[in-house]
């Protein structure tokens, strides 16, 4: 019994499976150190970037040329999210919906759950839209809602605010009529139904 367990352990099959193994194995090992690194290095550069940000006005962050470009989209987000949000503070609205607009295009074709993808691109797409009726910028705002129509009670409803705010009562209405019609609480409707410009 004894021999044949040794002439099994001796066999060339046995010690190449072994051998794939250990590699296997080895291999393993490298990429999930390659990766943990990587990420301490993008957590490194986050922190970096967002200690300059909390202590440099826009024009310095400008002029300090700093990278916002991370691998990890999370980072990416917050980070240009907290300077559009500083930026939106100093009044800079330029700024701050350019940045809006490479959050919105990088989740749009990101690979995230559906449904978180769902709400961040709502919610940006509203910062965006509010963002154009700050700068009086009605080409950019209503390009921006024909190439990214969301079906949504909240994005109809933005939309009908911007279309209001700029005295097109058809199309404000029309998006109106579109955010009332999903199934929303009748107080949501009321106050959607409020806001109506006059036909």
């Amino acid at each position: 019994m004894v021999d044949r367990i040794l002439e099994f352990l001796r066999n060339r099959y046995f010690i190449g499976a072994v051998v794939a193994i250990i590699l296997g194995l080895i291999l393993n090992s490298f990429v999930t150190y390659s990766k943990e690194r990587s990420n301490e290095i993008e957590f490194e550069k986050f922190q970096e970037v967002n200690a300059s940000l909390s202590v440099q006005s826009e024009e310095e962050v400008e002029s300090s040329n700093l990278d916002l470009e991370f691998d990890s989209l999370g980072f990416e987000m917050i980070t240009k999210s907290v300077l559009a949000k500083k930026s939106i503070d100093e009044n800079d609205f330029n700024t701050a919906v350019k940045l809006f607009n490479e959050i919105y295009t990088e989740v749009v074709s990101s690979n995230i759950s559906k449904t978180t993808k769902e709400v961040l691109i709502e919610q940006y797409s509203e910062n965006i839209v509010r963002l154009y009726m700050e700068l009086d910028d009605f080409d950019s705002g209503d390009k921006f809602i024909s190439e990214n129509e969301l079906n949504s009670s909240r994005f109809h409803d933005v939309a009908g605010d911007f279309y209001k705010y700029f005295s097109n009562n058809d199309k404000s209405n029309f998006h109106y009529d579109r955010a009332v019609s999903f199934d929303i609480d009748p107080a949501q409707q009321n106050l959607i139904n409020l806001k109506r410009p006059i036909k």
